[in-house]
């Protein structure tokens, strides 16, 4: 039997006897079309040189699907994309992701204003949306007449002989944006003729809901039957406007999907016990491993049971690299960036008063890395500005017959530290171990250094984050964010650092390729990426314990291509067999007494930022 027919007959067995719904076909086989990954630094320069926006774009996880869930969506400045893109009407995928990328910044440019809480059925939203995405489309081609030829293609809906209302929907799309485009239906035409016609100019924050609200009231008359799940509009690079609704609340839309109910299931097959989840948009579950189950018989293949909030903020794939095959999986990890846990932020302030000593003896260590006083530099023959002392003492000695001294000019020289710093803790299960003839723990000693750590560079006033990660497989590398750059060192950063835990294992590599990422939109001359932990990289899906070790060093050397500095602070008293050869010889540190981790952590801050 061939290998693609055993793949097959295996996918098979798994779909009949434990449903479609817990294992979704997709992840049994590669994904098609183009690849965010492969577009998306092209996407971002494309934003900044021609929109002028700096616009955060993120990959959903998901191929694009007309199913809830798989579209485009915008929240909050960040906008979600498809994992892929097919080739739509002859259209290549690099092209669909650029018209969608433009369609997003549309809504943030042209539609502003936000819809009232709407509260009626879903037929008059259908349409509604369908106004509002044709009104920003409209007024971007009165600027840029040529993103007429990007959108244009991307609809080609024409009519069906079995009447459908999602059929009918695309067409009237297809209409108001291709003048081109006739169509024989008299409600299709009445839509084109109000939406250049109508009473309302399209500027106007009233125009999509008064239009789509008298085209709902036409199409009724037609007694076409709407079902908003079957009747979706398919058109892959429009988003699925949540951003132009406002919640009872007041904001906009949230764009947290619902919770479902999950029914953890077991299983035994051949001895060995798998837990399932069973909800179909659970994306642990999707990422279930049929041939872990098969050839690795010591996992818990599955759903972590200490892993259950699967609400992610973004998911973001990563390559891995095999040094056995010296080549790198392209979009082999998948990184789940997710919100963290709240804690009592007296936790924060009871370690700032327990180390007030400590904080006393790095004042004035921290008072030298603040940036000095502007100096002038004077007796310049070029400068910004003539020094008026110098130029009078010249003046007389013309006068008086001497040579004078032409050095008139002076310059004010202005320091500022350019430096961004993130700390990257490592947050795997090894950490909530208490120490020999300690009463703390690896992690509470970590959660103190990081405090006294934000207290110094709070001081000294550089831009700073703290992030941490743990993995459970490479399906599931959980990655929080206790401070983010642009975020504020307030209670609520106190509140997630005080509730930080530990679980799980360390996939090293694939953190430290997300927190690249997040350095890379930090606009400073240097990154620091500080990291820590108190082991070597390891996961349970991983055997040869040198796998990880070259991933993470090839992460390492990609971060340095990036401008991004790594230095590795470790706990582990065995790291000096492997750590050098992962982040170079001058670029880690071993922690021989734990207990003093609060104290060395500031220090290492201050020691490696001294020159910036």
């Amino acid at each position: 039997m061939s290998a693609s027919g055993t793949t097959s007959s295996l996918g098979a067995f798994f779909i009949r006897h434990f449903g479609s719904g817990r294992l979704d076909q997709d992840h049994l086989r590669p994904l098609s079309g183009t690849p965010f990954a492969t577009v998306r630094r092209r996407l971002h320069y494309y934003c900044r040189s021609f929109w002028n926006v700096d616009l955060r774009l993120v990959s959903t996880g998901h191929a694009w699907s007309d199913k809830e869930g798989r579209q485009s969506y915008l929240q909050q400045g960040i906008l979600y994309l498809p994992e892929t893109f097919d080739a739509w009407y002859g259209i290549p995928g690099r092209e669909v992701y650029r018209a969608a990328v433009a369609h997003a910044i549309c809504h943030l440019r042209y539609g502003e204003q936000s819809f009232a809480v709407f509260r009626g059925d879903a037929l008059t939203r259908c349409l509604i949306d369908i106004v509002e995405d044709a009104r920003i489309e409209a007024l971007a081609m009165r600027e840029f007449p040529g993103l007429n030829r990007l959108w244009k293609g991307l609809h080609g809906a024409t009519p069906e002989a079995t009447p459908r209302a999602g059929n009918y929907f695309e067409r009237l799309a297809r209409a108001l944006i291709d003048p081109a485009y006739e169509d024989p239906d008299e409600w299709v035409r009445l839509g084109r003729s109000q939406f250049y016609e109508g009473p309302l100019p399209m500027e106007s924050a009233e125009f999509s809901g008064d239009l789509g609200s008298r085209l709902a009231q036409a199409f009724r008359r037609k007694k076409i039957p709407f079902k908003a799940q079957q009747d979706r509009v398919r058109i892959p690079y429009r988003d699925d406007n949540r951003y132009c609704w406002r919640t009872e609340g007041g904001g906009r839309e949230n764009s947290s999907r619902v919770a479902k109910l999950k029914k953890n299931r077991r299983f035994k097959f051949f001895g060995l016990n798998v837990n399932l989840v069973d909800e179909s948009d659970n994306p642990s579950a999707k990422q279930f491993s049929l041939f872990a189950a098969l050839f690795n018989f010591q996992l818990d293949i599955g759903v972590s049971t200490e892993d259950k909030d699967t609400d992610a903020l973004g998911v973001y794939r990563y390559p891995e690299w095999d040094y056995k095959l010296q080549i790198e999986r392209p979009s082999w990890v998948r990184v789940l960036e997710k919100i963290p846990d709240l804690g009592e932020a007296s936790l924060v302030d009871d370690i700032i008063t327990q180390h007030k000593s400590l904080i006393s003896r790095m004042r004035f260590m921290l008072d030298a890395l603040q940036p000095e006083e502007n100096q002038r530099l004077r007796k310049l023959e070029e400068g910004d500005e003539v020094d008026l002392n110098a130029a009078i003492r010249a003046q007389c000695d013309i006068r008086l017959g001497i040579p004078p001294d032409m050095r008139i000019m002076m310059r004010t020289l202005r320091k500022n530290r350019d430096i961004a710093v993130l700390v990257l803790l490592d947050l795997s299960r090894s950490t909530t171990e208490k120490l020999p003839g300690q009463t703390h723990s690896v992690l509470e000693l970590t959660r103190q250094a990081c405090v006294l750590l934000a207290d110094a560079i709070g001081k000294v006033g550089d831009p700073f984050a703290i992030h941490g990660f743990c993995s459970d497989s490479r399906h599931n590398v959980s990655y929080y964010c206790f401070k983010n750059f642009d975020q504020p060192y307030d209670g609520l950063a106190k509140a997630r650092m005080a509730g930080m835990k530990g679980k799980l294992s360390t996939r090293m590599g694939a953190a430290i390729r997300h927190a690249t990422t997040h350095l890379e939109w930090q606009k400073k001359g240097r990154k620091l990426l500080i990291l820590l932990t108190d082991g070597e990289p390891a996961d349970v899906d991983v055997r040869d314990r040198k796998y990880l070790r070259y991933d993470t060093k090839r992460a390492v050397e990609m971060a340095a291509q990036e401008g991004v500095q790594t230095y590795c602070m470790t706990l582990d008293p065995r790291a000096d067999q492997y750590v050098s050869g992962i982040f170079g010889a001058r670029n880690y540190l071993v922690v021989d007494h734990v207990a003093r981790l609060p104290e060395k952590l500031p220090l290492l801050y201050a020691g490696l930022t001294r020159s910036s």
